[in-house]
């Protein structure tokens, strides 16, 4: 948005400047007198009216050219440069892939169509991983050239037969009687041209046809793919495109794998201990939650790798009933966790397929058209087109599957109302680490704690709208 308005106020500031300071304007030093403008030259008044037109059009920006101008610094400035130089020295895979949201923001399921526009992305992206670890390309190219310019003629039979097709007609009109007429009538058609309507016939005389197809299909396994970035873009009429920066690397897919392996007993990594907690990272302000999609992995003060699943949905409801609004963002909640979780089986265990048919034909003909008319005499006429056809049927197919993996939990979840849109977005954010995923196998065991008594705690005064149950545990009994 604010790249949108830096440039309208630049049109605008530039017509100001063309219409009221190219002009020159004398001021006598002293007095209020103001000298009259000295006529505009020839190329400042070529200025002021490109400036005065420039800024009478309103201009709507393209998200897609706002995204990738957001991209290219990403790549060029900021750790996608660092992704592109080790991909560029064969050590990882890095794409980033785009998705249109499919609606404009004035859409009660907006906030709905964005998620799977992002979802969109992180297909594409795992798409063209699947084309990278190996694609199969079959393709096929064909011209066929047919020609036969002699026109289409009646024959003998035909020509002669004016009476004959009369007959046909008044017979047909005798069948069903009046209620024909009546029926052609109420259609502005006479039934007695209707009986007259010429005879026609069409031939190509002339067919050249060049195709090619191309199919393309790949399939591979996607465990270990993860998100690092994720960008966005809209305009002023509220329409938004999105991108998902994706990395794959023999070293994160073994880390990946280990965790299975080990059953999520990990070593903390000693350079990483120290730094902030998981929450510090992650954060609390729904307006920066709102722009995260997919999983990241992190370290938490204690060293120990933690894996961080997004999950968002819309609440449709716009309305002031509070159930059906409750009821509405219950539901999205309810989605959001789902998309978390599944966050999770894509990164441990997933696969996918990839197959695109591919078809572009250039069709070139003349056909030849002749016409008997009603009393007998012959029309005839020919038409040249010239006509391109795209077919495409691409399906993209990817699964995750995790079974038994302990230690997933909620970190927080989040309700966002959007200020411009008036949307309102509700996420919830779960982790992995190897702390959590201990201490889950540990409570599966039957383990027998001594309760302790829990300390009296003095109340704090609250609002009378916000109450809690009875204080039944403490923190000392987990």
């Amino acid at each position: 948005m604010q790249t949108q308005f830096s440039r309208s106020a630049k049109r605008y500031i530039a017509a100001f400047i063309a219409i009221f300071l190219l002009p020159s304007l004398s001021f006598a030093q002293g007095s209020t007198n103001i000298e009259a403008p000295a006529p505009a030259t020839q190329e400042q008044a070529a200025v002021i009216e490109e400036a005065v037109a420039e800024a009478a059009v309103p201009q709507v920006l393209d998200p897609r050219a706002e995204l990738d101008e957001l991209i290219s610094i990403y790549n060029g400035e900021g750790k996608g440069a660092l992704f592109l130089e080790k991909q560029d020295q064969g050590q990882i895979f890095y794409t980033v892939s785009r998705a249109r949201v499919k609606v404009s923001a004035d859409h009660p399921d907006w906030a709905n169509f964005r998620t799977m526009a992002f979802e969109e992305a992180y297909l594409k992206a795992q798409a063209e991983y699947m084309k990278f670890l190996g694609v199969s390309v079959r393709a096929a190219a064909l011209q066929s050239i047919k020609e036969d310019p002699t026109m289409p003629e009646f024959t003998r039979e035909e020509l002669g037969s004016t009476n004959k097709f009369e007959e046909i007609l008044e017979k047909a009109v005798a069948v069903v009687g009046s209620k024909l007429d009546n029926m052609l009538s109420e259609n502005g058609i006479d039934p007695e041209k209707f009986k007259a309507l010429p005879r026609e016939k069409k031939k190509e005389l002339l067919r050249n046809t060049i195709e090619k197809r191309t199919v393309t299909t790949a399939s591979a396994e996607l465990s270990g793919m993860i998100p690092v970035q994720t960008f966005e873009a809209n305009n002023s009429e509220g329409r938004h495109e999105v991108a998902v920066a994706v990395v794959a690397s023999p070293k994160f897919k073994s880390w990946i794998s280990s965790i299975i392996a080990n059953k999520g007993d990990l070593r903390p990594n000693p350079r990483k201990v120290g730094g902030p907690s998981v929450r510090s990272i992650v954060g609390n302000k729904p307006a920066a939650l709102f722009q995260q999609f997919g999983i990241r992995r992190i370290y938490n003060q204690d060293g120990y790798p933690v894996l961080v699943s997004y999950g968002q949905a819309g609440n449709a409801y716009t309305g002031t009933d509070y159930d059906e609004r409750a009821e509405g963002r219950e539901m999205a909640m309810r989605h959001a966790d789902a998309q978390a979780y599944a966050n999770f089986a894509f990164l441990f265990k997933s696969h996918g397929m990839f197959s695109q048919d591919a078809g572009r034909k250039e069709v070139e003909k003349t056909v030849g058209t002749v016409e008997q008319q009603a009393d007998g005499s012959i029309f005839s006429s020919k038409e040249r087109s010239k006509e391109f056809i795209s077919t495409l049927n691409q399906t993209i197919n990817a699964k995750g599957c995790i079974k038994n993996l302990p230690g997933v939990r909620k970190l927080t979840s989040w309700t966002y109302k959007h200020p411009e849109y008036n949307q309102e977005i509700v996420g919830v954010i779960y982790t992995w680490s190897p702390q959590s995923s201990k201490l889950a196998t540990d409570l599966k065991k039957t383990v027998t704690a001594k309760k302790t008594a829990a300390a009296p705690h003095a109340k704090k005064q609250v609002s009378p709208n916000a109450v809690m149950g009875q204080e039944m545990m403490d923190v000392d009994d987990f």
